[in-house]
């Protein structure tokens, strides 16, 4: 098990951490918190933990809600070609979906040049700061809950088929768009791919790590043939072509 950042910080700061390899029951040594914070945990969080706090749990998720909702919402955002989004305090339910009562949100913009790891960056500084101007005023009885009023876009699991491109679609700029959103949002993972062939007619999976557009066409630069080293297109597209 490699220690998350949080557990470092903590333990330098002598912080008691209590790893958990199950939520199906609290640790005797835990004493009862005011609130239990929560952000990008993958996990079912059972009613024992939702009620162990004397005030709220709270959920810091990564949009503005009800707008996409679920794991991938930065890469989502993205996707779509938003301008912006933000971080969206909730009291923590026992659903999956995200569909507690609104506490706060904040809003950051979507630059041209965000990934999902710069874009997360962002709105986990932003969750952080959001929580410590919240969980005062939720003290103090400033914050009315508010229902979550209509259905937004539902940021699904994301899957290998989803970074597919296919190869006839580099012979048009105009589709340029949609890689360069699919290169900020899927790298590292699932990544984007295409297919191409040897000379002997041979297929492979190949990773698309840049582009751009170069005489009405998208042009492959960094990119990586499964099975060998990353390198530039331009160094193998005499010995390899895009499947089509």
């Amino acid at each position: 098990m490699t220690k998350t950042h949080t557990q470092m910080y903590c333990e330098e700061r002598n912080i008691p951490v209590y790893p958990l390899d199950a939520l199906d029951v609290i640790p005797q040594q835990i004493d009862r918190p005011d609130f239990i914070v929560v952000a990008g945990y993958g996990k079912f969080i059972p009613k024992i933990w939702l009620d162990f706090p004397k005030i709220l749990p709270l959920n810091a998720h990564q949009s503005l809600l009800p707008q996409y909702a679920g794991r991938f919402p930065a890469q989502w955002a993205i996707l779509n070609g938003e301008t912006n989004t933000g971080v969206t305090i909730i009291k923590m339910t026992e659903s999956f979906t995200d569909k507690g009562d609104i506490l706060a949100q904040s809003t950051v913009p979507i630059s041209k040049d965000d990934t999902s790891n710069s874009l997360y960056t962002k709105l986990y500084i932003l969750s952080a700061n959001l929580i410590i101007d919240t969980i005062p005023k939720i003290i103090k009885n400033e914050i009315k809950p508010s229902y979550q009023i209509g259905k937004g876009f539902y940021a699904r699991q994301l899957t290998k088929e989803d970074g597919f491109f296919s190869p006839e679609l580099f012979d048009r700029a105009s589709n340029y768009p949609v890689l360069d959103k699919m290169l900020r949002a899927l790298m590292p993972w699932p990544s984007v791919y295409t297919t191409v062939i040897d000379k002997n007619d041979n297929s492979y999976r190949m990773k698309v790590i840049s582009a751009k557009i170069y005489l009405g066409k998208i042009e492959l630069q960094k990119v990586h043939i499964e099975g060998k080293k990353p390198t530039n297109w331009s160094e193998i597209s005499s010995h390899y072509s895009l499947k089509k």
